[in-house]
């Protein structure tokens, strides 16, 4: 196996792990938010506890693959930190839209 292949192969097995982690995290807040009360205007402090779980899971999830599969990252992802993720997930649109209920997590 070339070095080429190696590197196509683990550049592979991280975009499938992402996928994976992804809509693990999308069936997590689904089922989170299907169990709300429609009516509701925001989370009570509990709920709050439980997505910001679902949301630190998944930052902590995605870290964990790009820095198991570092080496085989395009360069410019090679030093990507827990604090970049950190920040990718907390301004993500839904991230921003949830910010109008109050909800705001702290993610570390």
């Amino acid at each position: 196996m070339t070095l080429q292949n190696v590197y196509a192969a683990s550049a592979e097995q991280y975009v499938l792990a992402v996928e994976e982690i992804n809509a693990q995290y999308k069936q997590d807040t689904r089922q989170f938010l299907r169990g709300l009360n429609p009516q509701q205007q925001g989370f009570n402090p509990q709920q709050q506890q439980q997505f910001c779980g679902i949301v630190s899971r998944y930052v902590d999830r995605l870290y964990q693959a790009a820095d198991e599969n570092r080496a085989y990252l395009d360069r410019r992802y090679q030093n990507i930190n827990k604090q970049d993720v950190i920040q990718q997930v907390s301004t993500s649109k839904e991230m921003q839209l949830l910010k109008k209920y109050q909800v705001n997590c702290d993610l570390k």
